[in-house]
């Protein structure tokens, strides 16, 4: 029976801004660089750890090997692209996810064990079916929920990823952002513009008060005035009343 070659996905998982993403489990027949750290390459073998195995039980091939490189043989050994592949992705999101040891799917390969003088970064390839899950990087957290993982699809004969609704924000700019827009500087604006209305207000009482002053004064001085010409018409009427009585009794 002829096995059926395994269709890598075009293009890699999407990227999230301050966000990483990771693989619980790989899929049988993904792919994995058997990359050395500098100054070292792999020894003669395989170029690719392979996910393989039965619906009853999955397991890494090919072991990676590193060996040092001869001082003499200092060329890079580049790692060939298996057959249209496009993707060369690196899965940087901590294993705290959820721990390796506890998976365990059929069809699907455990994190693959670590080699010695292995590269700081581990690139995959992968194919149709995978999922990898996105979670916000540190110092950074989810600002929107919802669907924190992508899939590697089909769609209409083009493999496809999902696009994960995770969105991250930084912390710090937040905290900024909010000390920024408190509501004593929202109100900073309003307050100036009360001053200058309660500065009119002020001068139109004092103009007012001075007119009310005014009238006031100028009243009483026309009462006063009316008053003293009372009592002015009233000792003249007396002393006229006494004059003409005097005179009356000296003609009797």
């Amino acid at each position: 029976m002829n096995r059926i070659p395994p269709k890598f996905c075009g293009d890699g998982p999407p990227d999230l801004k301050y966000a990483t993403f990771k693989a619980l489990t790989y899929k049988t027949g993904t792919l994995l660089n058997c990359d050395c750290k500098k100054g070292f390459r792999r020894s003669n073998g395989s170029a690719f750890m392979n996910c393989t195995g039965t619906s009853g039980h999955s397991s890494w091939e090919n072991p990676c090997q590193c060996i040092r490189t001869s001082p003499r043989n200092m060329e890079k050994q580049a790692t060939p692209k298996p057959e249209e592949q496009k993707e060369r992705r690196t899965t940087e999101m901590p294993s705290q996810l959820q721990p390796t040891d506890q998976v365990n799917f059929l069809g699907y390969c455990k994190e693959p064990p670590p080699w010695e003088h292995e590269a700081s970064v581990r690139i995959y390839h992968f194919v149709v079916g995978q999922i990898v899950h996105y979670e916000c990087a540190q110092g950074f957290r989810a600002l929107r929920r919802g669907s924190a993982t992508s899939t590697c699809r089909t769609s209409h004969g083009k493999m496809r990823w999902t696009q994960p609704q995770l969105k991250c924000i930084n912390e710090s700019n937040e905290e900024s952002q909010e000390s920024t827009d408190t509501p004593g500087n929202e109100v900073s604006g309003p307050l100036i513009t009360t001053d200058t209305t309660t500065d009119f207000q002020k001068h139109t009482e004092v103009a007012t008060t001075t007119e009310v002053f005014i009238f006031t004064t100028e009243y009483q001085i026309a009462v006063v005035a009316c008053v003293l010409l009372l009592i002015c018409i009233l000792l003249l009427s007396v002393l006229t009343w006494q004059w003409t009585w005097r005179k009356n009794r000296r003609t009797i």
